[in-house]
């Protein structure tokens, strides 16, 4: 598969991110040398298909299509455009298609999706930084907390932060890319412009992961419980402090007007095992727990020191920059700025 072809079928996934019918995510079936295998995840099914990819598509192309297609158990054709008298004989036939701005048709037993509202985009915008993806920024954040994970074999990777192999090799491919992973062979991969990477990490993980993970707005039962958050005893591992409340931990500083919570348990343990209720208006925000690494440097009780730092940048009140210039100062720039140092505290 040429490079071209490769383009389209990120597009044509990234796309599909913006519908939240779908999670899309792609990998090589390298036992099949060059071609590539689709997974799209649809109303809690998992349909996997292999792909025909085309730069632009029309009749004349749909004699092989259909040769194919016989042939191939599971096929969609995916297309950077394809002709609209084309996409209705596909329909006829029950082929599935999609093309690199979205629209989608699937017809497979009693599931039936037809989008066919998104206009054409050009294949020459460039694809997405897979990094900075929903999954993808799940990946760079544990790169982020230790340069280490860049090191080990790719199906670890994929075991600790829950992702795809495909996603991974996606990441490690993108920061290759832009320049931000360099490898030596005294040091291995290392990140580059780590600075640069953390403030966009900072910026997608507000605008992509974070609403993606949000499981609601909370009050607790009993008002006392707000003024003494600190005593609730979080279970070890599965529940932390972000935000205001982490840095408060800390560092000492801020009274926290609204406390973030990130959690493993589900939305009733929550309920039960903290005592709260459900309240649009409420001040606990909780958020699944996306990390697996321990970062056992910091406080047990809080999130990682990035993400407490990355929490109040995107607050957005100036009155929260003091508290987070200290989280960064004590608890993330020597792994930003001087990640030689830390490398040689986090052996010791």
């Amino acid at each position: 598969m040429n490079t071209t072809e490769l383009k389209i079928i990120h597009m044509a996934l990234d796309s599909l991110e913006e519908n939240p019918l779908f999670k899309g995510i792609w990998k090589y079936a390298l036992e099949e040398g060059d071609d590539v295998e689709i997974s799209l995840y649809a109303r809690n099914r998992t349909l996997k298909y292999k792909t025909i990819t085309r730069q632009e598509i029309r009749k004349r192309h749909l004699p092989f299509i259909i040769e194919q297609f016989r042939q191939i158990e599971s096929l969609m054709v995916v297309g950077g455009k394809i002709s609209s008298d084309v996409k209705e004989e596909l329909r006829q036939m029950n082929i599935p298609y999609l093309e690199a701005n979205g629209n989608i048709c699937i017809q497979q037993d009693d599931l039936y999706i037809w989008v066919d509202s998104n206009k054409t985009i050009s294949l020459a915008k460039g694809r997405t930084n897979r990094a900075l993806t929903k999954t993808g920024l799940r990946v760079l954040f544990h790169f982020l907390m230790s340069e280490r994970l860049l090191n080990i074999p790719y199906r670890e990777i994929a075991a600790l932060t829950e992702t795809s192999l495909g996603n991974v090799t996606n990441v490690m491919n993108a920061l290759k890319e832009s320049g931000s992973l360099i490898h030596s062979d005294i040091t291995g991969y290392k990140l580059a412009n780590k600075k640069q990477l953390l403030e966009k990490w900072i910026l997608a993980y507000e605008q992509l992961l974070k609403p993606n993970i949000e499981i609601g707005t909370f009050r607790f039962i009993n008002e006392s419980d707000r003024e003494n958050w600190r005593r609730i005893p979080l279970e070890s591992k599965k529940t932390f402090w972000g935000a205001e409340a982490g840095a408060h931990l800390l560092t000492g500083q801020l009274r926290p007007r609204e406390l973030v919570i990130y959690t493993s348990l589900s939305r009733n343990d929550i309920i039960n095992q903290y005592r709260m209720v459900r309240d649009p208006e409420g001040y606990i925000k909780v958020y699944n727990k996306f990390w697996n690494y321990d970062d056992s440097r910091s406080t047990s009780a809080v999130a990682p020191p990035i993400l407490v730092y990355a929490d109040l940048l995107n607050i957005g009140d100036s009155s929260l920059l003091k508290a987070a210039d200290s989280v960064y100062d004590e608890y993330v720039k020597s792994k930003i700025e001087d990640p030689i140092s830390y490398l040689k505290k986090e052996a010791s």
